[in-house]
């Protein structure tokens, strides 16, 4: 009776000991994904330097920014037309007549060269209108820049803090992915020694295999925000400094 209690009590406290090993290896688990996170923050990541650096380049090279340049110059030169074309409303004529033309009280004829200013009241008129609506496309064509300057650099920060975020998630899955590999060689070791069930051994690989998909997901996430960043910038990351 005394060596049935025995084997009971023994069964009783091998038991207890791997569910107490199987709750410990999740708890690691758990703890390293926790600390890491707890430990990781992309703040410091973020630079302002480099990012005023990035909008100064999307600026030069970003397209439609140059084409509403492209619109001011073209509003400078319309209104550059516009004040020379004043001339336009005057219109002079030269004559000649040669010595001893006929004459009449009726058609009189002078001789030699005569000269005629002309006024064109029409063009006078519409002259004020025409230098007024070239300034106010001027106008226009600098606010549709800068417009399209304020648009841009809310994208280029938008991107940026993307490409940050990315980065360091990457590698706070990539340190976890490191801890989940640790964690299925303790419990295959215990496993192997009879310390854990198999289930508790499944758990741990399917926490790796875990951490090695989000590893990927992550870079992957970061490559397109880089391709998406650069896009913008219209240069590449690794030629900015």
């Amino acid at each position: 009776m005394g060596v049935e209690a025995n084997k009971m009590r023994f069964k009783l406290i091998s038991a207890r000991l791997k569910m107490f090993v199987s709750v410990t290896i999740i708890l690691i688990i758990a703890n390293s994904f926790t600390k890491l996170k707890a430990q990781e923050t992309m703040m410091p990541e973020v630079s302002g330097t480099y990012l005023n650096k990035l909008i100064d380049i999307a600026k030069n090279n970003y397209v439609i920014v140059k084409i509403n340049q492209k619109r001011i110059d073209l509003a400078n030169i319309n209104i550059q037309k516009a004040n020379v074309s004043w001339f336009d409303i005057f219109s002079i004529t030269l004559n000649y007549s040669p010595t001893g033309g006929s004459t009449s009280l009726n058609q009189p004829t002078l001789s030699g060269f005569q000269i005629g200013l002309y006024i064109n009241i029409g063009n006078l008129l519409q002259k004020p209108y025409l230098v007024k609506t070239s300034k106010e496309e001027l106008e226009v064509a600098k606010l549709g820049k800068q417009e399209a300057i304020n648009i841009l650099e809310g994208e280029v920060k938008a991107r940026y803090i993307k490409f940050v975020q990315t980065s360091v998630l990457l590698r706070v899955e990539s340190k976890i992915a490191i801890e989940a590999e640790s964690v299925v060689k303790e419990a295959r070791y215990k496993f192997e020694k009879g310390e854990v069930t198999f289930e508790t051994f499944t758990r741990a690989l399917i926490y790796e295999s875990d951490g090695r998909k989000k590893v990927i997901d992550a870079e992957a996430n970061l490559l397109i925000a880089k391709a998406s960043l650069e896009t913008i910038v219209g240069k590449k990351l690794s030629e900015i400094k």
